[in-house]
């Protein structure tokens, strides 16, 4: 027994002494990684994995908490790229008897990202500043047993990093605006300075104040210079997006290309976008785009599509309400499509639509023309109608229509002006280029606006005829006041007759 509990008291105390000396290594551990040469060196191997130059203000290791990094920017010339609060990260212990900080996994949470473009108008990640007291020991991070330990420090291995719930907002060289992306989560499966490699998942992304994708979930890898995402999917509208894209960012004229497919799109949920009210826009839409240019001039990129819309339908458009009510075409005040479909180009700043067609039940439009990037229109366009719709028109609008097969009379017309305040001829057209109130009276005159509007231009023309005739009588009278005032003698008059003296001498110049 005595034997037994002398085994027993050697073995407790050499737990404890274990226990004590681990905690003791913990502590001096712990202390060193909190030291600033231990932050330096966690700096430089932390901004070798991510490929920019990290900046940190406090790190801490502990048994329950694992490490933690706090005051995390990354700058970016003058500004700042990234911002977060705390870096957490799991580590593992026995590596550090060998000098050796390995890291399985790394999180960071609710970081700000604002990337901006350089003066030349490229998306430039930040870089790492060059030092030579840095050996090429960490090219490549993924096979530890080929790295060596800095001299005097511990040595930083990231195996898996995580970014959660962090929003990007890109900036172009103007300070404009022109994507956001909120709800970012991104994991990185490899992290070196020749390969990133990993999946990002996004919440909203919001481009150019326009369209919207939700759900965003895209494969990324950066290697040898070129960015790609070969598998895209997202959400628009409601309906499926696919696509792909491949971009050089760092090349001479960063060329950039992509191809994306949509099916299902509703257009109610997208038209407040494009400057539309709920409502206006409705129907569901398919189709392909394929683009390609320099990610400097996105603007230029060129490429070209096609779409199909099904159960479309266009309400309170001014423009075809305005011609609907004028000819009495309801179809056009509340235009209810069975089939439009269009095939387009894009480039020098605008689609071009070689094809565009939108049939209803019983009439048809279709238009070829130009859409700038700054809302410009310019569409040469046909209206086509059933003889129902022409026999409820007015003689006079009614010669205006031609005769085409398939029981459709049509006139051509153009459309211009913005998207916000389009614009036509199609009036004008109708009439012979007459006056409308010459050629179909009042009544048509009264659907356009309820009153002569060539009678109240005159109207108002003749009111500021006669203020000016008035603004000259009373400048003409000021100035022959005053030249009456110098005639000879006319200082020296008694004060009663001195009216009578100017009067005479200006009655003969009064028209």
């Amino acid at each position: 027994m005595c034997a037994v509990k002398k085994l027993s008291k050697a073995i407790l105390l050499a737990l404890g002494a274990l226990l004590v000396s681990a905690v003791f290594g913990l502590v001096c551990v712990n202390l060193y990684i909190q030291s600033p040469r231990a932050q330096e060196q966690i700096e430089e191997q932390l901004s070798r994995a991510l490929r920019m130059p990290l900046k940190i203000t406090n790190t801490s290791l502990s048994p329950w908490s694992g490490l933690r990094v706090t005051g995390i920017t990354i700058p970016n010339g003058d500004t700042t790229f990234l911002e977060a609060g705390t870096f957490a990260a799991s580590y593992r212990a026995l590596p550090l008897l060998a000098g050796k900080l390995v890291i399985p996994e790394m999180s960071v949470d609710h970081p700000r990202i604002v990337w901006k473009q350089d003066a030349e108008g490229k998306w430039k990640l930040p870089a790492r500043a060059k030092t030579a007291s840095v050996p090429e020991e960490s090219k490549t991070p993924e096979e530890p047993k080929t790295e060596k330990k800095a001299e005097g420090g511990f040595k930083v291995v990231v195996e898996k990093f995580l970014v959660k719930s962090g929003t990007v907002d890109l900036v172009d060289k103007d300070g404009k605006h022109t994507a956001i992306f909120t709800d970012v989560n991104m994991i990185y499966s490899a992290l070196s300075e020749e390969k990133v490699e990993g999946t990002a998942d996004i919440g909203r992304a919001v481009w150019a104040d326009t369209l919207a994708l939700e759900n965003v979930r895209a494969p990324f890898k950066y290697a040898a210079g070129e960015l790609t995402l070969p598998e895209l999917t997202a959400t628009l509208g409601g309906g499926p997006v696919h696509g792909s894209y491949r971009a050089q960012p760092d090349a001479p004229k960063s060329p950039f290309e992509t191809a994306f497919t949509f099916e299902k799109v509703n257009l109610d949920r997208v038209a407040g976008g494009v400057g539309l009210k709920p409502g206006q826009l409705g129907g569901m839409a398919s189709g392909k785009l394929t683009l390609r240019g320099d990610m400097r001039r996105a603007e230029r990129a060129e490429g070209g599509g096609q779409f199909q819309l099904t159960d479309g339908r266009f309400q309170q458009l001014e423009l075809f309400q305005t011609i609907g009510q004028v000819l009495n075409i309801k179809e056009l005040s509340d235009l209810r499509l069975k089939d439009a479909h269009g095939d387009f180009r894009v480039g020098g700043e605008k689609v071009v639509f070689d094809q565009l067609s939108l049939s209803a039940a019983n009439l048809q439009l279709s238009a070829k023309g130009t859409l700038r990037f700054d809302q410009k229109v310019a569409f040469d366009a046909q209206l086509g109608v059933d003889d129902k719709i022409v026999k409820q028109l007015p003689d006079l609008v009614r010669d205006g229509f031609g005769t085409a097969d398939g029981g459709l009379r049509t006139i051509d017309f153009n459309i211009t002006g913005t998207t916000e305040k389009l614009r036509t001829n199609l009036m004008d057209k109708l009439i012979g280029g007459q006056n409308v109130v010459q050629q179909v009276g009042k009544f048509a005159a009264e659907l356009f606006g309820g009153k002569d509007k060539d009678e109240e231009e005159k109207k108002k023309r003749e009111e500021e005829r006669k203020k000016e005739e008035k603004k000259e009588e009373k400048k003409r009278k000021k100035e022959q006041e005053k030249a009456a005032a110098k005639l000879p003698g006319a200082a020296a008059a008694p004060p009663p007759p001195a009216p009578a003296a100017p009067t005479t001498a200006i009655t003969p110049v009064r028209p």
